[in-house]
Order: C-alpha cells, then structure tokens, then sequence
C-alpha cells in the first residue's frame, strides 16, 4: 500500500512539474510572432487546461479508502423525500414502492411540483405522505424548503423521481450519522438502463458511462479531503446541518453543489460511499442529455461567479480547490473547441499558432504524449480516453452555451430533464458535433486533394493533418451516437 501511494504521488508530482515546465517554454519559445492574436489564445487555452488539470490530479494524492459505518448506532428518525415536477405517474410509482420497501422505519413523502389530482390519488393508494404547493419559486431547492416545514425527522433522504432505491439503502448508510459531524452520506448514481445515450458496450462484461470518471474515480478521492458533495440524488442529508445554513439555497440550478459547499463552509463533514445503493434513469437521447448537461453547466457557472469557492469563507484549502476544480470543468467547453478547430484552421484559413519550428512542434507532442499516459497511469480502468474524447466533443458546445449564466447570475430557470423519450434530437445538441466534424473533414480534403499542399505540408502540416484525422474520427462517432435510435430496452 505505501509503494502504491509512493509512485502515486511521484506521478501527480511530475504532472505538475511538467505542466509548469511546459508553460514556460509555451511563453518562452513557442509564440509565433506573425500571428499574434492566435499565438496568445492558443497560450491562454493552453494555461487554463493546465491549470485545471492540476487541480484535478492533485485530488489524488490520497488513495480512496472504503469508509467504515458505526452499525451499532442507534435509530434514527427518517423522512424520505421524492421532488416531483412533470414525471408520470408509472415512473412515480416505481420509485414510491422502491422507497415504502426499504428496510428501516422512514415516512416516504412525495412532493408534487405539478400539484396534480391524480399524483395525490397514487400517493393515498400507496400510503405515502404528499406535499404540493401553489407555486414552483425556486425549483427543486424550493420544494423541498417547502416540504421541511411538514416534516420533522433527523434525518432526509433525496431520491429523484426516477431512482429506485435498493431495499438496504437506509440500513447501509445511517450508521455514517452515528458521528454528529457527518451531515452527508452520499452513494453513486447508478443506472438500470444501460442502453442509454451516455452508456457504451465495451464488451460483454463491461460498459462505459461518461459519468464514470466522476463517480467512482473523482468523488472517492475528494471524499479524503472532507470534499465529496451531493449530487441531488441518493443521498442523506442531517436536518440539522440543512437549518444550520438555512435550508436549501435557491439561488442555483444546481442546488446540490451549492448546499454541500455551504455545509461543508460551516464544519460539517461529508461521507461518499462507492456502492451501487439506488438506480436510475439515465438520458436515453440527446435531447435528454442536452438539458441536463446545460442545466449542470449554468449551475457551476452562477457558482463561480456569485458562490466562488475560492473566496467562500469556512472551507478549508483542499475543499476550495476540490470545489473550484468541479466548476471550472465546464470552462472545458471553451478550451475544448479551440483544440478541434485550429488544426483544421490551419489548413482552411492559414492559421498558425505556434511557432512553426520543428523542435517546437515535437515538445508539444512529448508533452502530450507524456501527461495522457500520466493521466492514464493515475485513473486507470476507471476512464477510457477514446470515450471520453467522444463525449468531450458532445459536451463541449453545451457547454459554450451554458456560458452566459455567468454574466447573467441568478436570472436562470430551471428544466427539468425530461424523462418521457419524445423528443429523440436536438440540433442545439448535435450543432457542436455536426460543426467539428464539417471543419476537419473539409480541412482533410483541402489537404488530401490540392498536390501543392500536400507537397510542402512540412511537420507541422503533417501533424496537424493527423489531429484533423482524429478530430473527424471523433466527431463523427459523435454525430452517429447523436443520430442513432436507442433501443432502451432496460426498464
């Protein structure tokens, strides 16, 4: 255990060494003074993705460890909560039976957003609590304010509308409360419908989801920093640490980071547990993914400007970083686009950002090569780069749109992700991919078929040729995963 820490921590330590290397021989060297603006804005890019990738790995310089529950704790009061705002009533059902079945004494509560007859007609058949209200001022945050003026256990429990608990869900994870500073308990989001637009078949036995570098890789290794959030779903939260701080802040569409930054600001601890506990739905198309990554982004994006983490005052270094480092992923959508396009700019529009010398353009190339297995070496079989690479191309102009929450702050409505599969495309989604994809593959052809170019194309014509091979590849894996019909045979 000490040696795998030991070459652990040397490779987040020569990450960072390179990484600060390498940007100083990019200001150093490698400016191409011809085309200013480009060479600046290719440096800038460069610095942010550095700098956020530090932040990332240096999460990791403590192993994840299974945390330990007191299971000789005694019982506590539970109130089980399920936020409702336009879900169906056979989605709704499902999760209610899931929740009445747990194994420890609750009082299961549906909060309908809808305020719909026949919601409250299903919650009197199944014997379970329900709570509407005249308005939806605050969104999720705000209907569950509402609803903790009708209920009194110590503890709550969240479940989205379309997760299903495990039967041992509560006797699993109560006993983290035995200690009074614990005021989260979190388990992953898992899915039953693995067939869905984020979940790829890698083989028999195994599958990809683009969330899992963050659930089982990111959140376990923050959780040594006291830095594990909530994630909306799947968790429990202490009554006492939400009154501590108000209650559930409405001032974010994404209510759950902002809740766990604000609790964690005010001494409380935070618990993530790496087992499958609850299982949802995932987005089964791009018009689903869409709104829910856009949501995601707008929410980290009012945080960086009105909540910053830097600056909030209570959390400790490792909770600043690891809170900053979650939100500023989405500037990814920016730094992201620049790297599919300037390849195939050089070729379309004669754009060249660097210094053309070949020892400049072979340092880069080192560096990437270097830190991609680094990256490799430290995440393991819990990433794929490929996929995520795939994904990254998807996400990136979702993640360009939701920019302008960070100018406008808190002016921003919430959507819920729909859950009904109706609506398969959208070309906000697929504009992203579809655009990646027509600059390279025409940036190929203008390569590929005009002799005098591909006569002169020298190193760095050539190098970027095969980024624009790949970027294509890519993009249009991308525009097949947007375009294709998914099956969603998992119920």
């Amino acid at each position: 255990m000490k040696r795998e820490l030991s070459n652990h921590r040397i490779v987040i330590i020569c990450y960072i060494v390179l990484s600060i290397l390498y940007i100083t021989w990019r200001i150093a060297y490698t400016l191409n003074e011809e085309q200013p603006v480009a060479s600046v804005m290719y440096l800038l890019v460069d610095m942010v993705t550095c700098f956020l990738a530090a932040l990332f790995v240096v999460t990791f310089w403590r192993l994840p460890t299974k945390p330990i529950s007191n299971m000789t704790h005694r019982r506590f009061t539970v109130d089980v909560l399920v936020p409702s705002y336009n879900e169906d009533s056979d989605m709704l059902e499902a999760t209610l039976r899931h929740c009445i079945e747990m194994d420890y004494p609750h009082k299961t509560w549906l909060l309908d957003d809808g305020n719909r007859p026949e919601i409250r007609l299903l919650t009197e058949r199944l014997g379970v609590g329900y709570i509407a209200r005249e308005n939806n001022t605050g969104a999720k945050a705000g209907n569950l304010n509402h609803a903790l003026q009708f209920i009194r256990g110590e503890l709550t429990t969240v479940f989205d509308a379309d997760f299903r608990p495990e039967r041992d869900f509560l006797n699993r994870l109560t006993g983290f409360f035995a200690d009074e500073n614990v005021a989260v308990v979190q388990v992953p989001q898992s899915y039953y419908n693995t067939d869905s637009f984020q979940h790829r078949r890698l083989s028999a036995k195994e599958i990809y989801s683009d969330q899992d570098t963050f659930m089982h890789l990111v959140l376990p290794a923050r959780n040594r920093w006291n830095a594990a959030y909530w994630i909306g779903t799947n968790a429990i939260l202490r009554r006492e640490a939400i009154d501590s701080i108000g209650g559930f802040p409405t001032g974010c569409v994404t209510e759950d980071v902002l809740t766990s930054m604000m609790i964690h600001s005010r001494g409380w601890k935070s618990v993530y547990v790496d087992e499958p506990l609850a299982y949802g739905r995932a987005p089964v198309n791009i018009a689903e993914y869409f709104v829910q990554r856009l949501r995601w982004a707008k929410g980290a994006f009012q945080i960086l400007r009105s909540f910053n983490p830097l600056s909030q005052k209570g959390l400790n270094l490792m909770q600043r970083l690891s809170y900053f480092s979650s939100v500023s992923h989405f500037v990814e959508g920016i730094t992201k686009i620049v790297y599919y396009l300037l390849p195939a700019f050089y070729f379309l529009f004669g754009i060249v950002p660097i210094y053309p010398y070949p020892p400049v353009i072979i340092g880069m190339l080192i560096y990437f090569g270097t830190t991609r297995m680094m990256l490799e070496a430290l995440t393991g079989r819990l990433s794929n780069l490929f996929f995520d690479d795939v994904y990254s191309v998807i996400r990136s102009f979702i993640y360009l749109m939701a920019l302008p929450a960070f100018f406008r702050g808190k002016n921003i409505r919430f959507r819920v992700t729909p859950k009904d599969g109706k609506t398969s495309i959208t070309w906000q989604g697929v504009f992203g991919p579809l655009l990646i994809f027509g600059f390279n593959l025409a940036a190929i052809g203008l390569a590929v078929f005009n002799p005098k170019l591909t006569a002169y194309l020298g190193v760095l014509g050539w190098v970027c040729l095969t980024w624009c091979l790949y970027f294509c590849a890519i993009a249009f894996i991308a525009c097949y995963f947007c375009f294709k019909p998914v099956t969603n045979k998992s119920k």
